[in-house]
Formats: C-alpha cells, structure tokens, sequence
C-alpha cells in the first residue's frame, strides 16, 4: 500500500512509510494521529513504543540511563516499526543520528513539521514530561532549536510549517498534500 506518490528533487516517489519529525512541540504525535485517522492509516510513535519496551517514561530512562542509551533505543525503535506502511512519529532528537535519518529515507519519507519558536515556548508551557527541557531557560531552548533545525531541514523530503495553524487545518492541508501527489 503507498502512502504517497510524487515528485521528490526531481524524482518519482513512492512511500509506504510516512515519518514526522520536529523539534519538541512542533505537534508531531498529534498531527499523526490525526493524519492517521484522517487516511485510515496505523501511527506508531517511537517514544510510545519505546516506554512500552523499557516499562519506564522517557524522563526516567533519561535520568537513569541517560541521553545515549535513550538514543540507542530511538534507532532500535525504527529498525522494529519501519516494515509495514503507517505513520511514524519521532521524537524530537531522532534526526540527530545520521543511522536514523539513513533508515527514515530509506523506509520512507520524511515530512519535518516546522514551527517558530515562539510558538514552540508556548505549546510547552509547564510540561514536565520532556527531560531535555528540565532546567531549561528559554534561551537554552531556543539554542537547542537553532542546532537542530538544520539537521530537521537537511533530513526532510518535505517541510510542512505548522506555526498559526490549527491542528484541523495541518491535518487537513497534510492529507490534500499527500493525496494530490
């Protein structure tokens, strides 16, 4: 079953595996849920899959086990779950790792749902579930930002911006994107 068809850099595309990748809060899990439901597609989110497996939330296996074995985790997630056609959302570091970014374009296609900062700050206001954030000032967010936003741009098929848009309004223009092409 393919996800998508279209033309990619020139070239003829087709996917049976949708990845969403962003910085923390760019809406990730819940715009694949929805573009899931929205296609009639299965969604697997890597950090669900991955507390499942551990037994632990990511904050713990962070505190405990720390950043690296998290990120080994990331990329034994998606060996396991890039085999059949779904959406896939990510975590927010999962492009820092060249490995991962080599199976996303290998298995699929990688839509990078961008967001401004700004906006960013806003959608994550007290949430305590993201352990890169704790102790965080916002300018030590917007530095991890800027660090990764070329990592999320140089390992896109596509870039969707996100900001001022209302999840129903993504959702929507993501699913005419993708059945258009």
């Amino acid at each position: 079953m393919e996800l998508f068809r279209g033309i990619l850099g020139g070239k003829v595309v087709k996917a049976q595996i949708i990845y969403l990748t962003g910085f923390m809060g760019s809406g990730k899990t819940t715009i694949g849920e929805g573009l899931g439901k929205a296609l009639g597609v299965t969604v697997v989110d890597t950090d669900k899959w991955i507390e499942e497996k551990e037994g632990k939330a990511i904050r713990e296996l962070f505190s405990e086990k720390g950043e690296g074995f998290f990120r080994d985790l990331e990329t034994e997630a998606l060996q396991s779950i890039s085999q059949t056609p779904q959406i896939i959302t990510t975590g927010g570091g999962i492009i820092l790792r060249e490995d991962n970014v080599s199976i996303m374009k290998e298995k699929g296609i990688v839509i990078n749902l961008k967001c401004e900062v700004e906006e960013i700050f806003q959608r994550l206001a007290g949430d305590q579930s993201r352990p890169l954030l704790q102790n965080k000032n916002k300018k030590e967010i917007e530095t991890m930002y800027l660090e990764r936003k070329k990592h999320y741009e140089q390992s896109a098929d596509i870039i969707f911006d996100t900001s001022g848009k209302s999840i129903r309004k993504i959702i929507q223009e993501l699913k005419e994107y993708l059945l258009k092409n």
